[in-house]
This record gives C-alpha cells, structure tokens and sequence, in this order.
C-alpha cells in the first residue's frame, strides 16, 4: 500500500507540473526526487541519501551516495514508472569498496564525539557521543577520519585513533563473548598484572566483554584485547551482548537513575556521565531501562503515544518545549506532582510547570508543546 501510494502521489505531481509545459522533464525528475525523500521521511542525520539527478541521452542519470540498497531501488523504480524514461544508476553505495572487508569498528576509548564533518575537534562541530565497546559501520574514509553510523543509526565523524577497525569475522568474535554493564556513574579501571588503579574510568552504560569473575573483582576485555580488572560491583553480567538491554524496567528505574545526575553541567552533544544535552539524557535513561529512543528531542517526538493534556502526564512520560528553533527542541522527563528532570542550560536540574512551586520555570512552562509516553508499549 505504502509503494501505491508514494506511485500515485508522484504522478499527480508530474501530472500537474507537465500540464501547462512550464517544467522540462529534468525539473520533473528533481521534483520526483524531492517528493520521494518527503515520503519516505529520509532523515539525513540517521540514512545518507545525497541522491541528484540529470539528464542525458535520453535518460535520468542519477548520481550521489547513499548506504540503502532498497531505497535506491525504490527510487529507480518510482522514477521510471511516473517518467516513462530510463534511469541510469550511478549512486555509490555505501560502504565504500575501498575499505575492504574491515567496516566495522568498536570504540577503544572511554567517550568520543562524533562530528559534523572530518578534522573538525571543537565541541560545537559534535553531533552525538559513543562509549568504549560501541559497535560502528565504517560507510566512508576521509584520511585518517570515518563517517560512521552508530548502533542507534546516527550518524557523524571519527577519527581512526578512537577506533579499532575489524572484519566481520572479527565481530562475531567480539559478540561471541559474556558481557558486563556499568551501571555505576563510573567505573575506574585496574592493572590485569597487579591490579593498580589506571587513570581511565569507564562511563556508565558502557558494555564491555568479561572473560572471568567473583564477588569483588570482574577481568574485563577492553577492544583491541587488552585485559583490565573492574570492580564487580559497579557491574551487571550477561550472557549475550543481546540481553544487556532485553528486560524493560519501570518509570521508577528510570527516574533514579536521572536524578543520580543532578548538577551534572550541560554539555552540547553529550550522552554520557561526563556530561549530557537534553536529548542524550533522556536517551541514555531509556536505553538503561531497555526503551530505544532516537538521538534528537525532535525524533523522540515522533515516538511514543501522544499526550494530549497535561493534567494526563504519568511518571516517565517525555514532556517537550520548543525553545531555540521552531518545534520540538528540548525534551525532559515527567517524574510526577508537576515536575520534570532534564538536563539543559543549568545542567541536570528538576523544574516545575507549578507557578506556586520553587522550582517553577515560567520560561519553560510557557514553551511546552506536548507529552510523549513510551512507557507501557506506544512506541
């Protein structure tokens, strides 16, 4: 139905630009393309799809980049059925051919941003984080930098030094293990020779492989193989990297763990116990809870059951505000009694939409724009 309906849209705009001869058949197919992205709700932040178009020969030649097979194909297809013209492909399909069989990476270091593009290092180019043990798919190489896409299909920048580059062979090997979860704020990091403490800590959240444990101490495998204790108790095991985020836990696990956070300062593009946006945060507390949610407070918004009345909120509903931007800009958390956790100018605060409260934000109330439960099924 989904296929029909994209079909019969694209020929009634072709239909209506054709019939007055204003548009030649290269607008024709720009518009063609232009529509198709709106359909499919292309999102250039989690799907590359830099697809152009031109004509030659009597022919729509497509050119650009994208890492969807079937996207590319549904657009041939559309593009040939609503012109009645042949389409030639040249749209690289991403991975690259020229990074082999090694597309795949884990993250070696304990937090890396992600970037807007490659060489860049300031905060403001960050689009998101990743922790040790996140599993990437290399898509492109500029120099020693890769465009990667995460577990949560984000996308952005890293540079190789950050990364230990492997196979797929490599990867079943590295997912063939248990694994551990941090669940403390942090986790420090001891000598696998004489168990002195090492400078790192390892973030909360992080899933790393564990070879060995008793009650107090747990012999992590850390990427590239490199072997290091951690305190048990800072840790939850698996059997699976699978199972870390299997069971779903209740409004209550959630609110906890964001207020462990209080006072932690903002940070632009962070999800992590080093510092968290408003998005990241709320993310990273669902995803603890086994809940996945998109990157952006504008994503987020498109999930879950809509909330039409505030007085409808529950604990653990995602209240949202449209601050700097048109739309969905900041997201919280609703903890109940008028009150909501998030993390944004002052840092990881509690605010109320109560006039009569102390932690009443009358900024923010006026900026509400909706609720969102993901809670209880509704995603």
């Amino acid at each position: 139905m989904m296929k029909k309906s994209i079909l019969l849209f694209l020929v009634t705009t072709v239909m209506i630009f054709g019939s007055d001869g204003r548009m030649d058949l290269l607008e024709k197919a720009n518009q063609v393309v232009k529509d198709f992205k709106s359909m499919m709700k292309i999102d250039t932040r989690e799907k590359v799809f830099t697809v152009r178009v031109d004509f030659s020969d009597s022919k729509i030649v497509l050119f650009g980049e994208t890492n969807d097979q079937s996207l590319k194909d549904e657009l041939i297809l559309t593009l040939t059925e609503t012109l009645k013209i042949p389409v030639e492909d040249k749209v690289t399909l991403l991975p690259q051919d020229s990074l082999g069989e090694k597309v795949f990476a884990i993250v070696k270091v304990p937090v890396v941003n992600l970037m807007d593009g490659p060489r860049k290092v300031s905060q403001k180019n960050a689009v998101t984080q990743a922790r040790m043990g996140e599993i990437v798919k290399l898509l492109k190489q500029s120099d020693s930098w890769y465009f990667v896409q995460m577990e949560d299909s984000y996308l952005g920048w890293i540079d190789d030094q950050n990364l230990w580059i492997i196979d797929k062979r490599d990867l079943n090997d590295y997912l063939s293990n248990k694994f551990v979860l941090v669940i403390g704020r942090f986790a420090e990091i001891y000598s696998e020779t004489d168990r002195t403490l090492l400078q790192q800590k390892i973030v909360q959240g992080t899933i790393l492989p564990f070879l060995e444990a008793d009650d107090q101490w747990t012999l992590v495998q850390l990427p590239e193989k490199k072997k290091v204790y951690m305190k048990s108790t800072n840790l939850a095991f698996f059997n699976s990297r699978e199972e870390v985020f299997s069971s779903k836990k209740d409004a209550s696990y959630i609110i906890s763990l964001a207020k462990q956070h209080l006072g932690l300062p903002y940070l632009w593009a962070g999800t992590t116990s080093f510092g968290f946006d408003c998005s990241g945060f709320t993310q990273f507390c669902f995803k603890m809870a086994g809940y996945f949610l998109r990157r952006d407070a504008d994503m987020q918004f498109e999930q879950g059951e809509v909330i039409e009345n505030r007085k409808d909120l529950r604990p653990g509903d995602l209240v949202f505000f449209q601050t700097y931007k048109p739309g969905p800009s900041h997201v919280g958390i609703y903890i109940g009694d008028l009150k909501y956790i998030h993390s944004g100018s002052n840092g990881v605060s509690i605010n109320s939409f109560d006039p009569a409260s102390p932690d009443y934000s009358e900024s923010l109330d006026k900026k509400y724009i909706g609720a969102r439960r993901i809670l209880h099924g509704g995603e």
